[in-house]
């Protein structure tokens, strides 16, 4: 049976808590606050330090009935909750991926990359696929993520994965294949 803990992995694991600044947090909620107020899409923050939600907006699109305290009360339970069992190691695959990726580009360059990746949700038993975005708001010294900004809205897709690494600026991007 898959735990939270899957999703928590060395290279995510944040090094060097003296660094982390959490005066700042406010600022960084407030601001996805505000994008909030603008938008049909679900936003969140993630501490990959405490290894919770630090925010998650009220836009239903994400929440399959919860209020936004109740899925930050949930955090990463959220996923073994609310996404198909068949879908879970696909999350947990994408995410050794996805840092294995982050932590071969240069520190300098790693706020100007996200990772967008489609998968459904599980909102009264009916399947609702949705596009995952996740973006670097602060990271360690040692290029480690310690603040994620995460989007989330209806795939354009039919299916899971669809799972792309872009460069801000770029046209050009990586894209995951599961299979090899």
């Amino acid at each position: 049976m898959k735990t939270t803990n899957d999703f928590f992995i060395p290279d995510n694991e944040v090094k060097l808590p003296e660094e982390l600044d959490y005066s700042c947090v406010d600022e960084y909620i407030r601001s996805a606050e505000a994008f909030s107020r603008s938008t049909y899409q679900s936003v969140y923050i993630i501490d990959y330090f405490k290894q919770n939600f630090l925010y998650v907006s009220p836009n239903p699109m994400f929440l399959c009935g919860l209020t936004p305290e109740q899925m930050m009360n949930l955090g990463y339970r959220f996923y073994l909750e609310h996404v198909p069992e068949d879908e879970q190691q696909f999350l947990i695959d994408l995410n050794e991926a996805g840092f294995s990726f982050h932590n071969t580009i240069p520190v300098k360059e790693r706020k100007d990359w996200y990772i967008s990746y489609d998968f459904h949700i599980l909102n009264g038993g009916k399947k609702i696929l949705v596009n995952h975005k996740l973006t670097p708001l602060a990271l360690t010294s040692d290029g480690r993520i310690w603040l994620a900004l995460c989007v989330v809205s209806a795939a354009t897709h039919t299916s899971p994965g669809h799972i792309e690494m872009h460069r801000v600026g770029s046209p050009d991007y990586f894209e995951y294949n599961r299979n090899t």
